[in-house]
């Protein structure tokens, strides 16, 4: 029986956590790719559930796209394991200041990020996903001082991690709202964030906590579950809506933002093929990037639920 992402424990524990922090903070950058090769290769040997599952991922990835090479012919689930620890060793690095707004190349067709950096009007949702390194965004937090950013998360699964960004004192300029239902009550809150000029962050590519609420949308050659959450939140709060992707080329990393809608609009009668439609569309731009790195999915649970 397959878990839900969000029972799934974290591994390692707070003291491993901190010493990692010094490591990154103190070491050259050599021994702390090192370092990082072998914290990866423990994961892989003692994660057969998790191998099972990217596997499952390039398999979909190379049969949607047709092409056989755009995965390394050696070992590719193991180099997809080092993309994620080299994703963790850059998220640490930008919680400490490591890595900053001029390390990152800015990919903006339709001016959003300046939007950002004058941080006028009412706010605006930015559609993440685990693929890639959206942790990257805190760069742009700390460049534009006006720019309020919430976060909408499940943390729950990753206390250790949370206090050890708590102890380098990260939630500073980045807000992150634990949410576990898009309820009355929370729709009020964001409702007067948004109004007040705050932009929200929420991811699209996995199954809410509780499960029900989900559309159904072709990826990667098969049905699969995407939230129906921030579609429903986007039409509630009437708030532009652009997707946020960050994935590493080249050694560096490359931010892709761009408007999928001024606004969301949908009423009771339209609402479930309003939201379908969008949801295809979100799942399409995923594709996408999917093919642009397609290493760096980081979706490590049952994603097309095979195995339950």
């Amino acid at each position: 029986m397959s878990q839900h992402w969000s029972t799934r424990q974290e591994r390692g524990n707070l003291f491993v956590l901190r010493l990692v922090t010094r490591l990154i903070r103190y070491c050259p950058p050599w021994l702390i790719a090192l370092l990082m090769r072998l914290v990866v290769l423990y994961f892989f040997i003692t994660s057969p559930s998790e191998r099972r599952n990217i596997a499952e991922y390039q398999q979909h990835l190379r049969s949607w796209s047709g092409r056989s090479d755009l995965l390394p012919a050696f070992a590719p689930v193991y180099r997809q394991f080092v993309a994620f620890g080299q994703a963790m060793t850059d998220r640490f690095a930008v919680w400490q200041g490591r890595l900053r707004y001029e390390h990152i190349v800015i990919h903006d067709p339709d001016g959003i990020h300046r939007e950002m950096l004058y941080a006028k009007g009412r706010g605006q949702i930015l559609i993440c996903s685990h693929l890639g390194n959206t942790e990257i965004s805190r760069a742009l937090v700390s460049h534009h001082k006006g720019l309020v950013l919430n976060i909408l998360i499940h943390s729950k699964h990753a206390q250790q991690y949370n206090q050890v960004m708590a102890d380098l004192g990260a939630d500073n300029d980045i807000r992150l709202l634990q949410v576990t239902d898009l309820d009355i009550d929370t729709m009020m809150m964001l409702q007067q964030r948004v109004d007040n000029g705050e932009w929200i962050a929420i991811a699209a590519d996995r199954e809410p906590v509780r499960g029900e609420k989900v559309v159904q949308v072709p990826f990667l050659g098969e049905n699969v579950s995407f939230p129906q959450g921030p579609w429903l939140m986007a039409g509630l709060l009437r708030a532009s809506v652009n997707t946020l992707f960050c994935t590493r080329q080249h050694g560096r990393y490359a931010l892709h933002i761009e408007r999928m809608s001024e606004r969301i609009q949908w009423s009771r009668q339209d609402r479930d093929q309003v939201i379908h439609g969008w949801v295809q569309r979100y799942a399409g731009r995923l594709e996408h990037v999917c093919m642009q790195a397609p290493l760096q999915w980081f979706n490590f649970y049952d994603f097309w639920k095979h195995h339950e």
